[in-house]
């Protein structure tokens, strides 16, 4: 494989910028060697200088030994040449000629030759023409002479390079220089054919040789500029990410002390606590109440149900950490604080987070690991190339003498690190064993796997169930027109039950076509998703869940239409099909995947449960999701509806009689606007989140117009859905493009777009600024087609599905641009929140770096009215208690216009940030309730392979 593929392929997506251009680098050898082959006159360079070459060596050839290759003894020139002999000949067919490093046509050997073989004089043979006189002779060589161009020196060498010296206009003297036989006119009549066939020589102007010469050393300079340009990028970012990483070391060592230390203080008191009844219960047997008699014989059941782990004894077998300079604050120094103040984290979470935040530490070590190696041999690559196009000695000069002796190179503190991180693991979760837990470290990355056994059985799946899908369809469309108008009713209502399905399906493959796309284009969509990566699943793999549903809904879409069975199943086949879909999701044997089921049936719970949770990438990527599955959540109340009432009158439980399937419609836009809401409880940022609030709060009250029109049909009704349904329209769309596509930014690199794209065809851009729009106006439909009952049907499923392709569009750019926002911070590794506050030595410190903004300066990671954003870390110096970051810096900040405005911005619409400390006395001033959630999902993130969830974690 190409070195350049295997970088593409191996390099972290975030980091990207800042691995050595091996492309680039490649152009500049290509420079340099077209300028060394314009210089030596090669053949195919442009301007060739061939005069040059056509003068034999100054020096005769020699031996390692230092003496004539011949007979050993030192060659005297001699004193004067024959008249004549500086005039080339030169065959225009092969471009043969003498004195040259090509090949000298063979020549006859004549009894003069053999008779001259042993002399040491060597002679170019006879002239060709009739020799001239003296007068024209000297005129002729002094003629050659002046015209004669310095020989060029071999300018492949290496990078110190040195001036070759002035050719002078004398002619050298080549007698005894080549030792030829000497010839007749007679003898050689090959010398007249030469003669009278070869071209004449071309003129080469010193000066020519000379800049090109000048050309050389610019392209062998700008190479070298190159390199330690890109020497120094790899340079500075390796070692500021060493130095976070030696960072967030210390402090989550700390962290494990810290909960060590509490939790041997919380088992001395639960000892103690236990002597003390059972001092108590011998010297006063009858005076215990009711909770004392309650818990004397529940404790022992639940010491032995829950008997204290492993871990806790050894734990209990270390021995305590002094007390760190400035103690632990309370849980108001939290990231998400929903207790009183005086609530300590319990043990069960806080090892929880810290495993994970270990986990996600290593692999970010990993990461930065692969990052020197790559660039280190990138480095190696380039300089052998080079090498090998200027023919350099020694070789891998540059790599001996910069690249071996940088800092990323040399440096042993990373393999410390790995090896730190590898023993407090060990220590705190695997009962010392360190083997077990460099293992268990080293599985955090899944390996990639052959699924072309997979493709070929989606493919298979995908096109069995499109043949049972259309003649299902066509049997349908069939019976609407029959005699019977029961069976065409019935047939009606279930056409759009399996329309709703269908449009999830579509939905579904269209995510993973999207999937493919960044998979493609090496946007990291698994560290967006917070994906576990020992157990995320290929596109491919992905592709088989809406391949085998596809399948399953053309076959019972078949069956049904066609009628096959008993009559009285006609009406049930739906029933069947989706109890067999939601037994395939729910299935709880740890198999069919089985963790990606898992957290799909999580991501549901919380969104079911909007507001109750912190808001993440997937909670609010997963309401925008059902936004445009409003037909499938209405087909809800259309489905129990016919059911429940046994099919009687079933237009009772369509749009035009039913209110619940118009709340259904607006569920979505309430669970979105919920988690606004949430968002702003936590940041108390009015923008974007009441702004973006404000949005659903158009999409819900358009929602409900649309109910009430089709319920009363009025044309006050239809003017409020349609005045609603526009200002609806514009908003949306002027958030997608803003917003959520971060596009239409001024003084980009990339007109109207951003300065950073994922995505290298850039016409896909400007093709989702112009569709999306469009496509948010497809409501206009339900204005037109107002009368006919069987129209609007239709109609809905055509705007449903519009709605569901736009969708699809709007997730390949929504998560194309979270991965450029993370390109621009740098940011490759989850930053796990710590459980406990150390002060002053703890200042939240992560593996990221200063967020950049997309023109490449560092600014702070606040929102326009100060709140932090997750972009990142800085260095403790830059942070202010752990709550804001701020950049102190003399140069002004950078001029923010509108649409620079929502770019940045749209980064917190999801990410986790701690509430200032003065909002959280206030919360706990009232009393806030409690819901904390994230031991539950960080529980779900460490779970065994084998579906089992660890003893360690479960014994406490």
């Amino acid at each position: 494989m190409k070195f350049a593929k295997e970088l593409e392929r191996e390099a972290v997506p975030e980091w990207r910028i800042k691995y050595l251009n091996y492309k680039a680098g490649k152009k500049h050898i290509k420079a340099v060697s077209r300028a060394i082959d314009r210089a030596n006159g090669s053949p195919g360079a442009s301007g060739r200088l061939r005069a040059a070459t056509f003068l034999p060596p100054l020096t005769p050839r020699r031996s390692r030994n230092g003496k004539n290759e011949d007979n050993g003894t030192a060659r005297q020139p001699a004193t004067s040449p024959r008249p004549g002999e500086n005039l080339s000949l030169t065959n225009s067919g092969d471009n043969r000629r003498y004195g040259s490093i090509s090949a000298t046509p063979e020549e006859r050997v004549t009894a003069s030759t053999l008779a001259n073989e042993d002399d040491n004089d060597f002679e170019l043979p006879a002239p060709a023409m009739q020799v001239q006189s003296v007068k024209s002779q000297a005129s002729d060589t002094a003629d050659v002479a002046a015209r004669k161009p310095p020989k060029p020196s071999n300018v492949r060498r290496s990078f110190t390079m040195t001036v070759p010296p002035a050719a002078t206009t004398a002619a050298p003297s080549l007698g005894g220089l080549l030792h030829h036989p000497t010839v007749s006119i007679l003898e050689s009549p090959g010398h007249l054919r030469r003669l009278f066939t070869h071209t004449p020589t071309i003129k080469s102007d010193p000066r020519v040789e000379m800049q090109n010469l000048d050309v050389v050393r610019e392209r062998e300079k700008d190479f070298l500029n190159f390199l330690n340009s890109e020497l120094d990028k790899v340079e500075t970012f390796y070692k500021m990410k060493e130095e976070q990483a030696g960072e967030r070391l210390d402090a989550l060592r700390v962290q494990l002390h810290e909960m060590r230390n509490r939790r041997i203080e919380e088992m001395a008191q639960a000892r103690d606590l236990q002597d003390e009844r059972l001092t108590h219960h011998n010297g006063n047997g009858h005076s215990e109440n009711g909770n004392d008699k309650l818990n004397g014989w529940v404790k022992p059941i639940k010491s032995k149900m829950f008997p204290m782990g492993p871990n806790s004894k050894n734990l209990r077998e270390m021995g305590r950490t002094p007390s760190i300079r400035g103690g632990v604050q309370g849980d108001a120094s939290r990231d998400y604080i929903r207790r009183p103040e005086d609530h300590q984290v319990s043990y069960r979470t806080a090892k929880r987070k810290l495993k994970l935040a270990l986990q996600e530490f290593y692999r970010g070590l990993e990461l930065l690991k692969s990052f020197a190696m790559l660039n280190r041999t990138a480095f190696r690559k380039l300089n052998k190339k080079y090498d090998k196009a200027v023919n350099a000695h020694p070789p891998y000069r540059y790599m001996n003498e910069k690249v071996n002796k940088a800092w990323f190179v040399n440096s042993d503190v990373l393999e410390n690190h790995i090896q730190v991180v590898e023993d407090l693991y060990a220590r705190y979760f695997e009962r010392g064993n360190h083997k077990l837990a460099a293992g268990k470290l080293r599985k955090l990355n899944k390996k990639p796997e052959d699924q072309s056994a997979g493709m070929f059985q989606n493919g298979l799946l995908i096109g069995t169930g499109a043949v049972f899908a259309i003649q299902g369809l066509i049997y349908g469309s069939q019976l609407l027109f029959v005699d019977d108008p029961t069976l065409s009713t019935q047939t009606s209502y279930l056409l759009q039950i399996y329309g709703g399905y269908f449009l999830m399906l579509l939905l579904f493959a269209l995510f993973c076509i999207d999937c493919a796309i960044w998979n493609k284009n090496k946007v990291n969509y698994p560290f967006i998703f917070e994906f576990d990566q020992r157990h995320s699943l290929d596109w491919r793999e992905l592709a088989q869940f809406p391949s085998f549903f596809f399948f399953l809904f053309g076959l019972f879409m078949w069956l049904n239409f066609s009628r096959y069975g008993a009559e009285d199943m006609y009406i049930y086949y739906p029933v069947v099909l989706i109890f067999v879909s939601i037994v395939i999701v729910f299935f709880p044997a740890p198999v069919l995947f089985y963790k990606s089921r898992k957290w799909f049936v999580y991501s549901h719970w919380r969104l079911l449960l909007a507001g109750l949770y912190p808001v993440e990438f997937r909670d609010f990527f997963l309401g925008d999701i059902y936004c445009s599955l409003t037909y499938a959540t209405a087909n809800i109340e259309l489905f129990f509806c016919l059911y429940a009432h046994s099919w009687d009158n079933p237009t009772q439980c369509n749009s035009s009689h039913s209110r619940l399937l118009g709340f259904l419609t607006a569920l979505p836009p309430i669970w979105r606007l919920l988690q606004c809401l949430r968002r702003y409880r936590d940041t108390h940022n009015v923008f974007p989140h009441l702004v973006n609030g404000g949005k659903y709060t158009a999409t819900i009250i358009t929602a409900v117009m649309l109910s009430l029109f089709r319920i009363n049909g009025t044309h006050t009704n239809l003017g409020l859905f349609i005045a609603f349904a526009t200002i609806n329209g514009i908003y949306c769309s002027i958030w997608d493009l803003f917003m959520d596509f971060s596009l239409l930014q001024p003084n980009s690199r990339h007109w109207c777009l951003r300065d950073i794209l994922a995505l290298k065809r850039r016409w896909l851009y400007y093709f989702i600024m112009v569709v999306d729009p469009i496509l948010r106006f497809a409501w206009v439909f339900y204005a037109i087609f107002t009368h006919n009952p069987q129209h609007s049907t239709i109609v809905s499923f055509m705007i449903a599905l519009l709605e569901v392709v736009r969708r699809g569009m709007w997730a390949l750019f929504r998560v194309e641009n979270e991965h450029c926002a993370n390109v621009s911070q740098y940011k490759a590794s989850r930053d796990v929140p710590l459980p406990y506050r150390m002060e002053p030595l703890i200042e939240r410190v992560s593996m990221e770096s200063v967020p950049v903004s997309s023109q490449g300066t560092r600014v702070s990671g606040g929102s326009p009215s100060g709140a932090a954003t997750t972009t990142g870390a800085v260095p403790s110096p830059y942070v202010d208690q752990g709550l804001t970051r701020r950049r102190t810096t003399d140069r002004p900040p950078a001029k923010r216009n509108f649409s620079r405005i929502l770019a940045e911005a749209h980064k917190q619409d999801f990410e986790k940030r701690r509430r200032p400390v003065d909002a959280v006395e206030e919360d706990a001033a009232h009393g806030a309730p409690s819901d904390d959630d994230e031991s539950d999902e960080v529980e779900s993130l460490l779970v065994r392979e084998d579906g089992t969830v660890n003893r360690d974690d479960a014994q406490v």
